[in-house]
C-alpha cells in the first residue's frame, strides 16, 4: 500500500492487525484511527525501551503534557503523532479520560512486580485495550462506552496471553499467582498457571459476550473498531481448551488471509 501517512506506516509495521481493521473505516475517519493506534504504539514501547522506571515516567509525562495541549485551544508540539492525534481529538470531540486511563495503566509496565493479582491484570487490560477501543469507536461516531471497554478487554486479553511466553522467556512473571515459571518452561505444564489462564479467559470471553449484546445499539460505521473481536474470541477459546500448557499460547496463530476475509464480511455487515 502506497502513500500512507507517517501514522499509517507506523501502524502498518507495528500493529498489522489494527492496521487491517482500520482499512474498513471510511477514508475520512481512517487517519483518525491511525493516529490513535500510533499513539498506543508510542506509549506501549516506552517500558521496553528504558532501563530505569524514572526515565519511563518522564516519557509518559511528556505524553500527558502533549495531551494537555491537544485538549486546549492553542498550538501543539510538532510531532508526527501528536499533531494528527490532536486533530482527531478536536474534530471528533474525543474524551480525555480514556487517554489518561491508558497512560496510567501503561505506567504499570515499569513495575517489575506487576501484576499482583488477576483483578489488577483485568483492570489493566480494560484501561489499555479497552480505552483504545472506546476511543476508536468514538472516532467512528459511536457512544456505547461499556460495549467498547468490554470488547477491548477481550481483544487485550487475547493479545496479552499471546505475549506471555515471550515475557516469561525474558524473565518476568506476566501472570499472578504461585506459578513455577521454570518448571512451566521445562515441562510445559503447571496447575497454578492453568488456573490463572482459565480465570482470565473466562472473564475475557464474558466481556466479549456483554459487548456483543450491546452491538445492536451501535451505528454500523463503528464496526472497524470491533473487527478484531471475532479473532480474539477464537484465540481465547483455543487457549482455554489447553490452558495448562505454555505451548497453547505459542501455537495459536493468526492467518492474515483468513482474518481479512472475516473482516471483509463483518465490515460489510457490521456484525462482529
Amino acid at each position: 500500500m502506497t502513500d500512507l501517512s507517517p501514522c499509517g506506516e507506523m501502524v502498518r509495521k507495528g500493529d498489522p492487525a489494527r492496521f487491517r481493521t482500520a482499512l474498513f473505516a471510511p477514508p475520512d475517519a481512517r487517519e483518525g484511527l491511525f493516529a490513535l493506534y500510533a499513539f498506543n504504539l508510542e506509549i506501549a514501547k516506552i517500558a521496553p525501551m528504558v532501563s530505569e522506571p524514572m526515565v519511563g515516567e518522564i516519557r509518559l509525562q511528556w505524553w500527558r503534557d502533549s495531551l494537555d495541549m491537544a485538549f486546549g485551544d492553542g498550538a501543539v508540539r510538532r510531532h508526527e503523532v501528536v499533531e494528527p492525534l490532536a486533530a482527531i481529538i478536536r474534530s471528533a470531540g474525543l474524551p480525555r479520560a480514556p487517554f489518561d486511563a491508558l497512560i496510567d495503566a501503561r505506567a504499570q509496565d515499569l513495575d517489575l512486580a506487576f501484576p499482583k493479582d488477576i483483578d489488577t491484570l483485568i483492570a489493566y487490560l480494560r484501561d489499555t485495550a479497552g480505552s483504545l477501543t472506546l476511543l476508536a469507536m468514538r472516532t467512528l461516531g459511536g457512544e456505547a462506552n461499556d460495549a467498547a471497554l468490554n470488547a477491548g478487554l477481550g481483544i487485550g486479553a487475547a493479545r496479552y496471553l499471546a505475549a506471555v511466553p515471550v515475557l516469561a522467556a525474558q524473565g518476568s512473571a506476566p501472570l499472578p499467582g504461585n506459578i513455577d515459571w521454570k518448571a512451566l518452561r521445562d515441562e510445559g505444564e503447571d496447575a497454578a498457571f492453568a488456573a490463572q489462564i482459565d480465570d482470565l479467559v473466562a472473564h475475557a470471553r464474558a466481556s466479549i459476550d456483554s459487548a456483543r449484546k450491546a452491538r445492536g445499539g451501535l451505528p454500523k460505521q463503528t464496526a472497524p473498531a470491533f473487527l478484531e473481536v471475532p479473532v480474539a474470541n477464537r484465540h481465547l477459546a483455543e487457549i482455554g481448551r489447553n490452558s495448562g500448557e505454555m505451548t497453547a499460547l505459542t501455537e495459536v496463530r493468526s492467518s492474515p488471509f483468513r482474518d481479512n476475509l472475516s473482516n471483509l464480511w463483518r465490515g460489510v455487515t457490521g456484525r462482529w
